[in-house]
């Protein structure tokens, strides 16, 4: 008997017209590739595993890769293959064991398949975009903070002299960056530090009053430039937004992670830092004070200060609702720096830079 259907070579998407006959002991295939009339004949034992069920149409697939298959549009086709080939293999599918355990058979499928994308998604998925944004360019971790900054400050009055300062005091210390990174004191008197992708720092006023020396102001701004150099801000976001991110970034689509960044700003703002991040975090940010002969003490001094205000007035610090400041973490910090020899040195200009942010905080 013959069929009419579709020819594909397997080396283009181009299928071509064909008349599909079936014989004792081949697949005889006739067509016009657009060139001259073709003739090619299958052995029915090369043809692969196939269940025949997509909107009516019937697949076969057949051969070495590349692979090529024949579409028939007749249900026809697939009885006349069982009568013609009966004892070849490509009739068992590869899921006709649950189809033929009926109903129990696909809740079991069903049951599979649902694990599977809980699994992907709450998982993998997130696993995979952070994996990916420790690759994306520079130039793409700047547009993200550039543009999540212009939205998350929207409103907000920055301290232009202070922040001028800030990054006087952030150049003293000499700390190598792969990053531009850039300082701003906000004039506001809730309690909060963050650092955004690409370089910024972001600094409110509340925060700074909780200090009482330079050498806790450098373990503020070590612990966020941890953040930035070692991508922990990146690797928030994209693990946040990661079905978002993860198509953005196979696209090659920076415009289009911008975009999704703005949209959830507010969001982002509320991310918390893991655990593993913080005293990653932490850790880094004492070896750059170590290098720069800085008083570590400062950062364990900067932490209890800070958990001291969780409890003055009922309220939590919004530094520490997005930098979780456990009891383990501040002896943590603690058993750091008893861990290591620093050889601690005066530093006037900090000294001296700090005392002018201090002095010009509006009251």
């Amino acid at each position: 008997m013959t069929f009419e259907g579709k020819y594909f070579d397997g080396k283009s998407s181009v299928g071509y017209a064909t008349k599909i006959q079936l014989n004792s002991f081949n697949i005889q295939i006739n067509y016009n590739d657009g060139v001259s009339s073709q003739s090619i004949s299958w052995e029915p034992s090369k043809i692969h595993a196939n269940d025949f069920a997509s909107n009516g149409k019937i697949y076969l697939k057949y051969g070495d890769y590349p692979h090529q298959y024949i579409e028939v549009n007749d249900n026809r086709f697939a009885e006349e293959l069982k009568l013609s080939y009966p004892s070849e293999k490509f009739h068992k599918g590869a899921y006709s064991f649950l189809f033929s355990t009926g109903f129990a058979g696909l809740a079991v499928l069903a049951a599979v398949v649902v694990a599977l994308i809980a699994l992907s998604y709450f998982f993998i998925l997130p696993a995979v975009s952070e994996h990916l944004a420790a690759t994306v360019p520079i130039e793409w971790e700047k547009q993200l903070g550039d543009a999540s900054y212009s939205k998350m400050v929207e409103g907000e009055s920055v301290d232009e002299e202070n922040s001028k300062r800030m990054n006087k005091f952030f150049r003293q210390l000499h700390y190598q960056s792969d990053y531009k990174i850039d300082v701003v004191v906000v004039k506001d008197k809730v309690m909060n530090a963050f650092a955004l992708p690409g370089g910024k720092i972001i600094v409110y006023e509340g925060i700074l009053r909780t200090m009482d020396n330079s050498e806790e102001l450098a373990a503020l701004l070590s612990h966020e430039f941890s953040h930035v150099q070692l991508r922990h801000s990146t690797k928030n976001i994209f693990r946040s937004l990661s079905s978002y991110m993860l198509i953005s970034v196979l696209l090659g689509d920076a415009s289009g992670i911008t975009a999704i960044v703005i949209q959830n700003a507010n969001q982002l703002k509320q991310l918390g830092y893991s655990r593993t991040l913080e005293e990653e975090a932490d850790k880094n940010g004492l070896k750059l004070m170590k290098q720069q002969h800085v008083d570590p003490k400062g950062m364990e001094d900067l932490f209890r200060a800070l958990k001291k205000e969780e409890g003055s007035e009922g309220d939590v610090p919004e530094f520490l609702s997005t930098h979780p400041l456990t009891n383990e973490r501040i002896n943590y910090v603690r058993k750091e720096i008893a861990k290591h020899n620093y050889s601690i040195e005066e530093h006037e200009q900090l000294d001296s830079l700090w005392k002018e942010i201090k002095g010009n905080l509006e009251e």
